[in-house]
């Protein structure tokens, strides 16, 4: 008997972000003596080859997951980030969703109740969704495993200044990436602070309009910018080539991104994350709202996330109160070098907002979110 762990597969390559949070759950299993082996949902979805069918006990994906119906009916899923698409996936053809935090469906307010959503209904089973195991992102686990030092030398790092800033932009597939509209001016900033920068590339970097740019300036560098990528500019080697972004939270003080779920992993170590708001759509990601859809204060302020325009949110510019809303530091480019030097020389300002928001969306960072996956999927299943 076979257990499928099923990724996206783009030309042949395996994505890397969607195997990263079923890899520790595939290792662990593995380790147990199942018969773990990868399968790709690139036509026919979750082809495993070489096995039949029959003999498939379960399929886990780190991604939208199977779109057959019959075999979602057996699939875990454990997410790659805060899509959309996934959510919706998850509403309606739940098997088992191995949930990050305790809220992961979003339909909250503030105050930790349930709402309804523009339409007046919930679009899922209560009854499934009070099923669902609480078990952490599986890929934090990493955190645990190499101390500083360790991934410093791993990752070959030059950190000539104590503090490091890592910025860590969404990938260009759902334009709720920031690379385009920033990287020059985080280049130029960075050049005069006192402080180190990473810069992580996406995935789909290549396709940046930005991205020539960028690899000239890298290949003479400030001393303070180093770069975990590799410089290729086809759109499928250039991901499935990079180094894990998640031990690099252990050598940040701060993160800055945009519409990339990573801030939600990010605030799970408790230090500070900015969220840049000049997206190409703010519709598509986090901006859309203070905290997307996690927060109900819009319509308590009267202000609709559909009236944003590109570069703007209207909640976060003229509400106080909602500029750190989710956990997360909402900056224009204009506002950033005040609000980086903020975060890094007082990063407690926000801790009690950034502290209750990760306790909702990353309920576990201690090491064992992978063994809480495996012991979800043994129940569940029966194997």
């Amino acid at each position: 008997m076979v257990v499928a762990f099923v990724t996206a597969d783009v030309a042949g390559v395996k994505i890397l972000s969607h195997q990263l949070p079923i890899i520790p759950v595939y290792n662990i299993m593995k380790n147990q003596g199942y018969d773990c082996r990868w399968a790709q949902w690139h036509s026919p979805w979750g082809k495993c080859n070489g096995v039949n069918e029959s003999d498939i006990q379960c399929y886990v994906t780190g991604d939208e997951g199977i779109r057959d119906p019959e075999k979602t009916k057996k699939t875990f899923y454990h997410p790659h980030g805060l899509h959309p698409r996934e959510r919706s996936y998850y509403h309606t053809h739940w098997y088992g969703c191995l949930t990050p935090g305790e809220y992961w469906f979003s339909h909250i307010n503030r105050k930790g109740e349930f709402v309804e959503l523009d339409n007046g209904k919930i679009d899922f089973d209560l009854d499934n969704l009070s099923k669902m195991p609480i078990t952490g992102w599986a890929k934090m686990d990493v955190l645990f495993q190499k101390n500083k030092e360790e991934i410093i030398s791993e990752y070959k790092l030059k950190l000539p200044y104590e503090k490091t800033v890592l910025y860590a932009p969404a990938g260009n597939w759902d334009y709720a990436t920031s690379f385009d509209k920033s990287i020059e001016h985080i280049i130029n900033l960075f050049s005069k602070l006192p402080y180190n920068l990473i810069i992580k590339n996406a995935i789909y970097s290549g396709s940046f309009e930005k991205w020539e740019y960028f690899i000239n300036v890298m290949k003479n560098p400030p001393s303070n910018m180093t770069t975990i990528m590799n410089p290729v500019k086809q759109i499928t080697s250039v991901e499935a080539k990079t180094p894990d972004i998640t031990p690099l939270y252990k050598i940040a003080d701060l993160l800055i991104t945009d519409g990339s779920s990573v801030a939600w992993e990010f605030i799970g170590v408790d230090k500070p994350a900015i969220q840049l708001n000049n997206m190409i759509d703010p519709i598509s990601s986090l901006m859309q709202g203070p905290c997307g859809s996690y927060c109900d204060i819009e319509k308590e302020k009267g202000v609709y996330r559909y009236d944003s325009k590109y570069g703007e949110s209207k909640v976060v510019n003229e509400f106080e109160e909602c500029k750190a809303c989710g956990g997360v530091i909402k900056s224009s480019l204009n506002e950033l070098e005040s609000n980086i030097v903020d975060a890094i020389e007082y990063p407690n300002r926000y801790a009690s907002i950034r502290r209750n928001w990760a306790k909702t969306v990353n309920a576990y960072v201690d090491g064992k979110c992978a063994q809480r996956c495996v012991d979800a999927i043994k129940r569940i299943a029966e194997i």
